[in-house]
Formats: structure tokens, C-alpha cells, sequence
């Protein structure tokens, strides 16, 4: 059988090296693309050297059209795995203008790259955004209201449509995987390095001596503190393993969570006990505005579609950070 290549926008990110490497022990050839704008190239250096393989790496914006469809062209691509975007939901409020641009425009364009090379399989890397903020206490469907309320998950939801079209057509395969809030890691060289996250803004405060901050403690949940799903990015990275290995064709769009919650007060309260700082203040400030109460996957369509279940447990994500 011969060896699938891989390209994947965002390859030197978080998620598209965590990707990268969960595709690479499924036998799978990979590219990388990344403009190191996020991305950090140590990373692709660890995968290189823990998997003993020449990985090939093209820095370049996702809006070079011409270097991208270039890589597809000497690579023989015959999968995407898109993850490549901008991310950060207050700045996409500053400038809508970019994040449209990079996340919808640029996804359109890569998918257009895709059909006049003969790629057959796209993975679009969506998120939870989508949902906006939900005023219910249930879990998230997919075929549920879908209002988001920033450019960010804007932007990522007009994309998804242009996936749909693409998967749509007969001879292609491939998804929009809709994930909730990611946290964990498979080595210490992969580490998040969002200023956005929960997890490394906690670890960034008590690095620096300062205290973690709650914004919101009278939300109608257990502890009064937001809920999320926080699904561990070994788990997405397989989850993009199984859509891209999926026989038959698969839904446009699926939650990729636990379908578990855990509030930032229990998130925070795990940080501090995995670093023996348990007597920490917390400073308790009031509610941003937008953030919904409850925000949590219904995994249902993952696991009949797929087969997919996380397997990692919040405690585990926690502990692989140290």
C-alpha cells in the first residue's frame, strides 16, 4: 500500500505538530507548512528527531497561494490537514478585516489549490466558537444554533461551509472537526504557548509570582465559575487521524470533546496542586462580557460517525504538562 502524504497548514503550531505526530506513527508521510507567526520551529525539530525522519518544512504565510499550491505540487499531497488561522478572539475583534481574510478567504482559496491538484481529502480544524455563547446548561450539537459572536468564530464558520462544498463532491472525503478548549501535551518540546488558554495564562501568572484570575464567580453552575469541555490535544490529534482514515463518508462538522465539563475554578485548583502551590491566592473579578456559562460538546456524532472517544483524562492532561 502506499504511503499517504500529508500536508498541514499550521504544521509548526501546537495542534498541527501534535497532528503531525500522530500521523507520522500511523505510517503516514507529512509536510509541514507554517509562517512562524504562531508556530515555533523547535517543534518540528523535536518530531525530526524523535521520529528519526527528514520532515519536510516550507515557512510561508497561508496567503502565499503560489508557495502552497508549489509544496502540493512536489510533495504529491494527497490529504489536507487545515489548521493553519488566526485564533485570538479579542484581537479578531480589533481586526475582522484579517481574521476574514486568513480564515476565510485563505481556506478558500487552499481548498481551490486542493481541487486543480487532484487532493481528494480535506480536514478543517474549526472550533467550538461557532456556538457563540450559548444560554443553556446542554451540551452542544451540531445541527444546533450556531451564533457566533466574534470575527474569530465568524470567520471559521463561514469556512466550514466552503469544506462542506468541497467534501460534497463525489470522490472526496473529509470533515470540519469542531473542537472545544485544548490543553495538555505529548512532550514538553510541544508545549501550548497561547497567550489565550487557560492552562498556560494560569502557568504564566504563577511563573511570574502572580495570582491566577477568575472573571465571573456567580454563574448558575456548582461553583459559580464558567464551564468548559477541555479535551486534550493528543485526543484531537487523534481524532484528525481517524477522519483522515474514516472508510466511508463522514458528517460536515463534529464536536471534538470529552462531553465532560470542568469549571476554571476546578482548572485552576488542578494547576495549582500539579505545581505544589496550593496556597495561592485567587483573585475573583467580575464576568466578561460573552462569556457563556456553560459550553460543553455533545460527542455523540464523533463516536457513531467515527468511532472517535477521548481517552485522556482531565487529570492526565494536567499531569502531562510537568
Amino acid at each position: 500500500m502506499t504511503q499517504e502524504t500529508w500536508l498541514i497548514t499550521g504544521g509548526a503550531g501546537y495542534i498541527g505538530t501534535h497532528i503531525a505526530d500522530e500521523f507520522i506513527r500511523a505510517g503516514k508521510s507529512v509536510v509541514l507548512y507554517d509562517s512562524l507567526y504562531q508556530g515555533l520551529e523547535p517543534r518540528i525539530t523535536y518530531l525530526r528527531s524523535h521520529h528519526n525522519a527528514e520532515i519536510p518544512f516550507i515557512r510561508a504565510d497561508i496567503r502565499d497561494y503560489n508557495e502552497i499550491e508549489g509544496a502540493i505540487r512536489t510533495h504529491k499531497v494527497d490529504g489536507i490537514v487545515h489548521t493553519a488561522a488566526l485564533k485570538a478572539v479579542g484581537e479578531s475583534m480589533e481586526k475582522p478585516g484579517e481574521y476574514f481574510q486568513v480564515n476565510l478567504e485563505a481556506t478558500n482559496e487552499l481548498i481551490e489549490i486542493a481541487k486543480r491538484n487532484g487532493v481528494k481529502k480535506f480536514i478543517f480544524s474549526s472550533t467550538a466558537a461557532v456556538y457563540g455563547s450559548p444560554d443553556t446548561m446542554d451540551p452542544c450539537k451540531e445541527d444546533g444554533p450556531k451564533a457566533p459572536i466574534s470575527p474569530y468564530g465568524d470567520s471559521k464558520y463561514q469556512a466550514e461551509s466552503k469544506v462542506t462544498a468541497f467534501i460534497n463532491t463525489p470522490g472526496n472525503h473529509g470533515t470540519s472537526l469542531r473542537f472545544f478548549n485544548v490543553v495538555g501535551t505529548a512532550a514538553p518540546e510541544l508545549l501550548d504557548n497561547s497567550v489565550e488558554n487557560l492552562v498556560p495564562i494560569v502557568l504564566g501568572k504563577l511563573n511570574k509570582g502572580q495570582a491566577p484570575e477568575i472573571f465571573g464567580t456567580d454563574y448558575p453552575t456548582a461553583d459559580g465559575t464558567c464551564v468548559r469541555d477541555y479535551v486534550d490535544v493528543r485526543d484531537i490529534a487523534r481524532a484528525h487521524l481517524a477522519a483522515a482514515d474514516a472508510k466511508g463518508a463522514l458528517p460536515p462538522a463534529m464536536n471534538i470533546g470529552t462531553g465532560r465539563g470542568a469549571s476554571v475554578r476546578e482548572i485552576i485548583d488542578l494547576v495549582l496542586q500539579a505545581t505544589n502551590k496550593t496556597d495561592t491566592e485567587v483573585i475573583k473579578s467580575p464576568r466578561r462580557a460573552g462569556d457563556p456559562a456553560f459550553l460543553c460538546a455533545d460527542i455523540t456524532l464523533a463516536k457513531s460517525a467515527m468511532g472517535f472517544e477521548s481517552k485522556y483524562s482531565l487529570e492526565e492532561s494536567i499531569r502531562s504538562l510537568f
